[in-house]
């Protein structure tokens, strides 16, 4: 057995008293997978693609919760357009119109339930002004929180719900477009 001299025992305390001040752990970051729409562009014969977004009047007994997620079902119903539509030129013009792009919450006896909503419309202007023909896309999805998950997990799950809205959102505009559209497409640039 070692003696402990003065100096051993100065060391210790100081390794202690610094082990005390550590900064505490960070909890991680939440895994966020990036969003992209990478099925290619549809060329729209058109001059321009303008954004609209109208103003919309939230609805009572619900809270909005936009704000927690990583990634808006907004910014998904911006990105979309600028990814996937390309003007290639010719006497008309597009307005992609959001007309809803929110997500609530509302608490349940076993958690949260958050319900999102995704309606656009892409509309065909004439020359005037005037609506010559369109396409559109509604997701809904509704997503279950049980107990009260830690603010990382909670993140994980809003995302995971948006990518599924996303992929939705893309697969019921590709299928509108080729359905309403299809003389408003040319040639991709």
């Amino acid at each position: 057995m070692t003696p402990m001299t003065r100096r051993t025992a100065v060391l210790t305390l100081g390794a202690l008293t610094l082990g005390a001040c550590a900064s505490p752990t960070m909890p991680l970051n939440p895994d966020i997978t990036p969003i992209a729409f990478e099925g290619g562009r549809f060329p729209i014969t058109v001059n321009v693609i303008r954004l609209s977004i109208p103003p919309r009047i939230p609805s009572a007994g619900v809270v909005p919760v936009d704000a927690d997620f990583v990634v808006t079902i907004e910014e998904i119903a911006k990105l979309w357009p600028n990814q996937r539509l390309q003007a290639v030129g010719g006497p008309r013009e597009a307005n992609w119109i959001i007309e809803d792009a929110s997500a609530v919450s509302r608490q349940t006896p076993e958690g949260e339930l958050v319900v999102g909503t995704l309606q656009a419309r892409l509309v065909i202007r004439n020359a005037a002004g005037g609506e010559e023909a369109s396409a559109g896309a509604r997701v809904e999805s509704e997503l279950r929180i049980t107990g009260v998950p830690s603010i990382v997990s909670r993140q994980e799950l809003l995302h995971g719900m948006v990518i599924q809205m996303a992929a939705e959102l893309d697969k019921q505009m590709g299928a509108s477009i080729a359905r309403t559209l299809p003389r408003y497409i040319g040639a991709g640039g």
